[in-house]
């Protein structure tokens, strides 16, 4: 029996569709007719996934973990907050996250999200930089931002911090942008780098992986010099604010979920899972069984992105995995804690290759 303790529902509003994002998205220019329509698409999924979960032999038990991603979660406002409230039962403690965009938020519908159990916030910033926000082709400005933190100013939230934007006419300085954020006292931080929708206008000033390199290991400095910890290829935590839902990604373990594209997973002992992801038209999902080898490749590529120490006989399925690492640790991709080695940020900046030295070698 897989027990379902995790829920990711995508909310796919947005209103302003920036010319980089790639995410399955809506604009939101008629509000009542489309969270109307959303809610209905929300009832019937919720019936279709009763029935998924019937056929796999899962069950809910109370929620640990919710997490409202988008799109722009903060669209919905009260009415969303209204049918989600009581949909599933949570646990006293259930981390519950919900995605803000700045200006495209109420004190209201905060509020009553808050009521219906948010208890962390993830702030879509990206930049401080008024040029690179234009650039960026994003619907908010500095002041909306600064306005949102300070509503926030006390809760649990984090901020999106994105690299590799296109390069404008001055340098960025991302580090001097993180002074201003820390100084409205966020608990977590998620970096991106730049992966843009096909035919992107701007793909021709896309810097170069040296420049976005520098970029990604001089935060990764900055954060860590003022507490943070880099727990994850893409994350830093104060200590006790790492993301609880998506640590369950990390870890292989299930989470459902609900909305269009929105992409499930349930744990199915060590050899098997089962992964599912919504169509956008209709409730109805795309299945994916994972073979035991896809799921020890998966199980590799997650490990190596987190900085949790692992060892090599972990993965029995790579061949040579200890010489490997020998390899690494000489050139202080990774260290080495006893007989466990943990990746460092040096390493994350070309995991990718890392991983293509893995696989091409079989």
């Amino acid at each position: 029996m897989t027990i379902v303790t995790s829920l990711y529902v995508h909310v796919p509003f947005c209103r302003h569709l920036c010319n980089y994002c790639d995410f399955y998205k809506q604009k939101f220019d008629k509000p009542h007719a489309q969270r109307e329509e959303f809610a209905a698409y929300l009832r019937a999924s919720m019936e279709r996934h009763e029935s998924i979960m019937q056929d796999l032999g899962a069950q809910w038990a109370p929620l640990e973990t919710v997490y409202f991603g988008g799109g722009t979660p903060s669209l919905w406002d009260v009415d969303g907050a209204k049918i989600w409230k009581g949909m599933l039962p949570l646990k006293a403690d259930a981390e519950v996250t919900f995605e803000v965009d700045p200006g495209a938020w109420t004190p209201e519908g905060l509020a009553a999200w808050e009521e219906a159990g948010v208890n962390r916030y993830s702030v879509g910033t990206q930049s401080l930089d008024a040029e690179y926000l234009r650039i960026l082709d994003r619907a908010h400005d500095r002041e909306e931002t600064f306005k949102l933190l300070r509503h926030l100013a006390g809760k649990n939230f984090s901020v999106d911090f994105l690299l590799g934007a296109p390069q404008g006419l001055k340098n960025r300085d991302v580090v001097k942008e993180l002074e201003e954020l820390l100084s409205y006292g966020p608990k977590h931080l998620s970096l991106y780098i730049l992966q843009p929708a096909a035919g992107y206008k701007l793909k021709a000033k896309i810097p170069d992986d040296e420049i976005t390199s520098r970029e990604y290991l001089a935060v990764s400095e900055y954060l860590r010099s003022r507490g943070f910890h880099h727990y994850e290829v893409s994350n830093f935590a104060l200590p006790g604010f790492e993301a609880r839902h998506n640590l369950r990604y990390w870890h292989g373990e299930s989470v459902a979920a609900l909305g269009p594209t929105g992409t499930g997973y349930f744990a199915q002992g060590k050899d098997k899972a089962f992964r599912y992801k919504w169509k956008p038209g209709r409730p109805e999902i795309e299945p994916e069984y994972l073979t035991p080898k896809e799921l020890e490749l998966e199980r590799l590529y997650l490990r190596l992105r987190l900085s949790e120490p692992f060892k090599a006989n972990d993965f029995t399925g790579v061949s040579d995995f200890e010489k490997r690492l020998e390899n690494w640790h000489k050139r202080g991709l990774v260290l080495r804690d006893s007989a466990a080695w943990r990746m460092t940020p040096k390493a994350w900046v070309i995991l990718d290759s890392l991983l293509d030295e893995i696989f091409s070698a079989g």
